[in-house]
């Protein structure tokens, strides 16, 4: 309980400061104890029951963009677990991998074809054909993770939309789900 001005007939969720803009108003001035609360929508304190607060579909609203965000953070975390290359590098794997297959296939391509891999096998002073097998081995490799952590994220985003109320929305677990075992889930994809 807190002692508080408090006016009759002012029903708005708010306390006016000056008596006199309350008499001007025809609101007449009272002290008493009275509850107040806090509205979750613009954080101000109000008479208890005239704080405006958010429907419950806000709030689920709200609670679902935390949890997207949440595992947004989490699959970037689990990429760059699994690859511990510099995102500048990593954002060219798509054009390495296209290029590396592409002189896989034809060794007489023009290297003005494939700039990138030609690049980092001048500047690593690694021969172009050794470079381009390792490039399509890596992708191999990292494909199915990458495939996995995707996929776990495109869950998250799922459960989420389907999600209307609070406890729904609350009963998605993204640490649990970015959390399964991914060994047996790999393995069970390349078989």
């Amino acid at each position: 309980m807190l002692y508080i001005e408090n006016m009759e007939n002012h029903k708005l969720g708010n306390f006016t400061p000056s008596e006199d803009v309350a008499k001007s108003l025809g609101w007449t001035l009272t002290r008493g104890e009275s509850e107040i609360e806090q509205s979750d929508l613009d954080w101000g304190w109000y008479e208890k029951g005239f704080a405006p607060m958010k429907s419950d579909s806000q709030k689920a609203d709200d609670l679902k963009a935390v949890k997207l965000r949440e595992a947004e953070e989490l699959l970037n975390a689990k990429l760059a677990e699994i690859s511990a290359y510099p995102r500048a590098e990593s954002e060219s794997f798509e054009v390495q991998k296209s290029e590396a297959a592409a002189y896989l296939a034809d060794n007489g391509i023009a290297r003005a074809e494939i700039p990138t891999i030609t690049g980092i096998s001048l500047g690593s002073q690694v021969e172009l054909t050794e470079l381009a097998r390792k490039i399509v081995e890596n992708a191999k490799d990292f494909a199915p993770v990458r495939g996995l952590y995707l996929g776990r994220y495109k869950r998250v985003r799922d459960l989420l939309g389907t999600a209307n109320t609070v406890a729904e929305v609350e009963a998605v677990d993204v640490a649990a789900i970015f959390a399964e075992e991914a060994e047996n889930q790999t393995a069970a994809m390349l078989e």
